[in-house]
């Protein structure tokens, strides 16, 4: 009886040394997808801030783009206006001369 009583208890320490290792390989297994899931996670919102930070980009060239074709015609016709306004001013001074030559 008393070593009914062992054996059983050995048993049940063989079951329990089974089910602890059983455990600790669940453990290990659950810690490595989840290490796995998280490397997964952060290249995705990498490559999702890659994306994003490139449509930034490319919009700002284009809204750079669009600053620099709006101020190049600003200037354009500024310099139209200058030029009508020095050929109005020349025309003035060469009739100021003219009239004071008569």
């Amino acid at each position: 009886m008393v070593e009914d009583t062992i054996q059983a208890i050995r048993e049940t320490e063989a079951k329990a040394d089974a089910i602890v290792n059983e455990a600790e390989i669940k453990s290990r297994k659950i810690l490595e997808d989840a290490r796995q899931e998280a490397e997964h996670i952060m290249e995705m919102e990498m490559q999702r801030c890659r994306s994003f930070s490139q449509e930034e980009m490319e919009k700002a060239r284009e809204e750079e783009k669009s600053v620099r074709d709006t101020a190049a015609l600003t200037v354009e016709k500024e310099v139209r206006a200058l030029k009508e306004l020095a050929l109005r001013k020349e025309t003035e001074a060469v009739n100021a001369v003219i009239s004071q030559l008569i």
